[in-house]
């Protein structure tokens, strides 16, 4: 008998390998606006929150930001997007939990046309009943309100028998704020240490098939 009903994946550092374009794209708005670029210690803080939140970390003044979430997504659509690729046995992970009746959604902070752009690149559409992402503005910018968005999408009327599954502390603090179970997927961007901070209770996995034992 399958533990969760629901499992919410997120798409960078856990469905796919996405860090060199989403860091190219990165560097190029520091270099179109003229400004210092960021170590690369500081640069891979990018992956994960939305663009706009770590360019206001960065010192960006609000239309600053914008101006560069601007260029972020010019170039993402024109080149970053397709360095992209699955981690290997993703697939079949996704695959075993819909077989066994698990509902699969994607929960992520990426705007939400790209997410579903990167996921039908992927082939990945036919494992989700449902993509969520974030918007443009900031009705549904942090991963708590996107996580709350995909379950009420998908249904879910029990958070105790959903999971988020994610490679960030911004995946596992969005878990802790909705209530739902969490798993770190140490393959991708984020550290345990940075994840347990918000959720003392993650459980981790070093595979991607590891996932299936701690859902089903």
């Amino acid at each position: 008998m399958k533990k969760y009903d629901i499992a919410l994946f997120d798409l960078d550092g856990t469905l796919s390998e996405s860090g060199e374009g989403i860091l190219d794209c990165v560097r190029m708005i520091f270099k179109e606006m003229n400004r210092p670029l960021p170590d690369e210690t500081e640069l891979k803080k990018f992956i994960g929150p939305p663009m706009y939140d770590s360019l206001i970390r960065c010192g960006f003044e609000h239309e600053q930001a914008q101006e560069g979430v601007v260029i972020y997504k010019r170039n993402f659509l024109e080149s970053g997007i397709y360095k992209n690729k699955v981690y290997d046995g993703i697939k079949e992970v996704l695959e075993q939990l819909k077989n066994n009746g698990v509902h699969l959604g994607v929960a992520t902070t990426k705007y939400e046309p790209f997410a579903h752009r990167i996921i039908k690149m992927l082939e990945l559409e036919e494992y989700f009943d449902f993509v969520g992402g974030a918007t443009s503005g900031t009705e549904r910018r942090t991963k708590a309100k996107v996580i709350s968005y995909t379950l009420s999408a998908l249904g879910a009327d029990d958070n105790t028998k959903c999971i988020m599954i994610g490679d960030t502390k911004y995946d596992a603090e969005g878990a802790a704020l909705t209530g739902v179970d969490f798993i770190g997927c140490l393959y991708g961007y984020g550290t345990k240490e940075e994840m347990l901070d918000f959720y003392e209770n993650a459980e981790f996995v070093a595979f991607p098939e590891e996932i299936i034992n701690i859902i089903l």
